[in-house]
Parts: structure tokens; C-alpha cells; sequence
């Protein structure tokens, strides 16, 4: 049996449905993994912020590593409404995309482990430029303004990291910068995942409760 071929017009309607069902799922779905690893990152990075200004041992920078396996624990524990519709090509290109992303993130790691904390500001903007990379190239391929908007504002937050970290250095060749300024990058860190991931977590679940109830 001959597969049918599509038309010009019918293969653009059969992308659009498949991108349109992927944004819908997404946002369905994404509530919940942006409210689990933006508050999982926050929390850790609040819990530094505190050790750090309470002069604990440089030891507990290992609490950083407390964010994946956290993040994955809770992912396990509250997962994703599983759902009943066919998974589609661009479902394959954005989930190929964050598993690019989260690789990317493991050399970022083995480089914090081995090289600690001189490399620390680096570190925070290549986490953060990483996850607003695959957060506004998810919205830009489903065209979902909340995806792109998040992601763009995490771009902007990288951005502000490095101009932070570029502060520190010219003021630290006229005088000592004293440990609170230091330390305010994981501040400004924490902020970024909260505009990142927590805030768009909540519209996306506010969202769907909305639809929801008015489809009842």
C-alpha cells in the first residue's frame, strides 16, 4: 500500500498541529519540573549564601551538588501527569535539546568539583546561560511566549552575572572587596532561577488550572 504524500499545504498543517499539541503538552506538563528545579536551585543557593556570610568550612560547597540529586529525587517523587496523546517529531527535537542542555552541565560540574571556588562566578553564568538556552529554544520551536520570555530573561540574568563579575575585579585591583559582595553573586544567581523557572512554574500551572476549569 502507497504512502499518501502531502501537499504543500496539508505538510503545513500537519507541522503546525504537531508543534501546537507539543506547546499544549508542554505547558501542561512543564508546571511542575519548573517549580521542582527552580526551587531546588534557589533553596541550595540560599543555603550557601548563608554558610558563605557564616564563615563555614569551604567543605560545604559541596552542598551544591545537592541540586541534581535533589532535583531528580523530587522529580521521582512528584512526576509528570503521563499523557495519553502520541508523542510527535517535535516532542523528539525538544526533549534531544534538554538532553544536550543537562550533559552540557556535567563537565560545568566536574570543572566546580576540581577547580572550586575561584571558578565560582564563571560557573554560575555558564549554568544559567545553559538553561536559558534550551528554556528559549524550547519557546521558540513549540511558540510559547512563556518558554521564550523565561529563557530571554534567564540570557539577561547571565548577562548581569558577568558584568557583576567583572565589577568585583576592577574594584578588587584599588581596594579589598569584602566577603559580602562576594558572595552576592549566588544572590543574584538565586534571583535568576526565580524569574528563569519559578515564576514561569506558576503561570504555566495558574494556566492550566484556568483551562481546566473552564472546560468543567
Amino acid at each position: 500500500m502507497e504512502e499518501k504524500q502531502l501537499d504543500a499545504r496539508e505538510s503545513i498543517e500537519l507541522i503546525t498541529r504537531m508543534i501546537r499539541n507539543t506547546r499544549q503538552r508542554l505547558e501542561r506538563n512543564a508546571g511542575r519540573p519548573f517549580l521542582v528545579w527552580g526551587y531546588t536551585t534557589v533553596a541550595i543557593s540560599l543555603l550557601n549564601y548563608a554558610l558563605n556570610i557564616a564563615g563555614a568550612d569551604p567543605a560545604w560547597s559541596l552542598t551544591w551538588f545537592l541540586i541534581p540529586l535533589l532535583g531528580v529525587v523530587l522529580m521521582r517523587l512528584f512526576p509528570t501527569r503521563k499523557s495519553t496523546e502520541p508523542r510527535t517529531e517535535i516532542d523528539r527535537i525538544v526533549n534531544a535539546l534538554w538532553l544536550v542542555c543537562s550533559l552540557a552541565l556535567i563537565p560545568i560540574f566536574i570543572l566546580a568539583l576540581f577547580h572550586g571556588h575561584s571558578y565560582r562566578p564563571s560557573l554560575f553564568a555558564l549554568i544559567t546561560l545553559v538553561m536559558s538556552i534550551g528554556t528559549a529554544s524550547t519557546g521558540l520551536i513549540v511558540r510559547s511566549k512563556v518558554y521564550t520570555v523565561a529563557g530571554l530573561l534567564g540570557m539577561a540574568g547571565t548577562a548581569a552575572l558577568a558584568l557583576w563579575d567583572f565589577t568585583l575585579k576592577q574594584l578588587a585591583r584599588t581596594q579589598e572587596v569584602d566577603c559580602f559582595m562576594l558572595n552576592n553573586e549566588i544572590l543574584i544567581f538565586a534571583a535568576i532561577f526565580v524569574v528563569m523557572m519559578v515564576i514561569p512554574g506558576h503561570i504555566i500551572n495558574f494556566q492550566n488550572r484556568r483551562e481546566e476549569a473552564g472546560r468543567k
